[in-house]
């Protein structure tokens, strides 16, 4: 499920604990406000980098955004409701880009890899997603954006000795993981909560 969907289920009380990334500040303290509200904590586990991921050696050299538009470029989305759905609506929002100027906007897969797999086929010459995915494929990767990713439960799971076991097993993997960079204190974060 992508991250509006997580949260939501676990705000629905559908699930006991929720992954969710953002890549900025206004929209951080915003998911922070509703969910402190509800008496849910979050906890950040670790920062990645969201980017273009191309076809190996980057033959169409994309750059940028931008360079997804009025071109041949066969784009490849993520799902309404996934956070690297919503970081790409805020970038092109943010250049002042038409969406359905972007050949292929409307294509949607529903993972990372979803996406990765697409251009390996050739349905696709370029997508959003995270680092990993293209090192793990053979593909290239042109950086965007860090974004930071919680882990948000509810009070009573939180107290549970489970729980920290959890959040610490996944920052000890990140720092692991090419494109992943383990955060492990509030403070690291202050300005996005």
């Amino acid at each position: 499920a992508g991250s509006g969907e997580s949260l939501e289920k676990l705000l629905n009380n559908e699930a006991h604990l929720a992954g969710y990334h953002v890549s900025d500040q206004k929209s951080s303290k915003a998911i922070y406000q509703r969910l402190s509200k509800n008496d849910i904590e979050i906890y950040p586990v670790m920062k990645r980098t969201q980017g273009l991921i191309v076809k190996k050696g980057n033959p169409l050299h994309i750059h940028s955004i931008e360079d997804l538009v009025g071109r041949k470029v066969r784009f490849i989305n993520r799902q309404i409701g996934s956070g690297t759905r919503l970081l790409l609506d805020t970038l092109i929002m943010e250049e002042g880009i038409d969406p359905l100027e972007i050949n292929g906007y409307l294509a949607e897969e529903f993972t990372h890899s979803a996406v990765a797999n697409a251009i390996l086929a050739g349905k696709a010459d370029v997508g959003l997603g995270v680092k990993n995915i293209a090192l793990e494929n053979g593909l290239g990767f042109v950086p965007l954006k860090d974004e930071i990713f919680f882990i948000a439960m509810n009070k009573e799971m939180a107290a549970q000795a489970e729980s920290s076991k959890l959040i610490r097993k996944i920052r000890s993997a990140s720092g692991e993981t090419p494109g992943y960079k383990a955060v492990s204190l509030n403070r690291q974060i202050q300005d996005w909560l």
